[in-house]
């Protein structure tokens, strides 16, 4: 790990963040990536587990975030918990992150499925979605994903197994990040018995005229 928290202290976005992280690894990431041991190098003191009602991660701070515990669901996967590690250490490492009550962040599991929001809606929710994209970038960061992609020719869905092994994602999280970071334009649909449930597309993908349930 190549870099501290002074490095990344005038990053306000998870890309900006993202972005500087690669710069001062030199595009070179351990894979998969120890993120607890990273977010212990970034003044988190702890992380705990914690069961509760709707509950999937959580982090808790002083005010001058000079350190910080993460909670994370009890009941919840190992590469789930990873996630949350990764996403309760975005809004550890985002300045403006602040949370409703003053100290500590509650993360719902609908908190840890936003991505993207419109330009000027609920604060809280865009601060869902950025430490998402966080997340995600942090894990399977862009330069030694894309170099994975590129090399599985012919895109197929035992590629997202075999990356989310490699990254120690979940399939989930994988599929998102491959039609993301796809050189081509992909889409991931997930469906269930012949009905669909959810897609992941790239950004040159045309929208689907599909919708939940079809």
């Amino acid at each position: 790990m190549n870099f501290g928290r002074m490095d990344l202290a005038d990053c306000a976005t998870p890309e900006a963040l993202l972005t500087e992280i690669n710069k001062l690894q030199g595009g070179a990431f351990p894979i998969a990536v120890p993120i607890e041991d990273w977010a212990a190098a970034l003044d988190i003191v702890a992380i705990e587990t914690l069961e509760a009602d709707g509950f999937e991660g959580g982090l808790m701070m002083f005010a001058d975030r000079s350190s910080g515990t993460i909670l994370v669901n009890k009941g919840a996967s190992w590469r789930r918990r990873r996630f949350t590690v990764a996403h309760e250490l975005g809004h550890f490492l985002l300045p403006w992150h602040t949370p409703r009550d003053g100290q500590t962040f509650r993360c719902s599991k609908k908190d840890m499925a936003v991505f993207r929001t419109q330009p000027g809606g609920d604060r809280y929710v865009e601060m869902e979605a950025q430490a998402n994209r966080f997340a995600a970038g942090i894990l399977m960061p862009a330069v030694p994903f894309r170099a994975d992609l590129r090399a599985r020719r012919h895109f197929e869905v035992s590629h997202i197994v075999e990356l989310a092994d490699r990254y120690d994602v979940s399939k989930e999280a994988c599929a998102r990040r491959c039609a993301e970071l796809h050189d081509d334009a992909i889409a991931v649909v997930v469906s269930k018995d012949g009905v669909f449930q959810r897609a992941y597309r790239g950004a040159d993908f045309p929208r689907l005229a599909v919708s939940s349930g079809d």
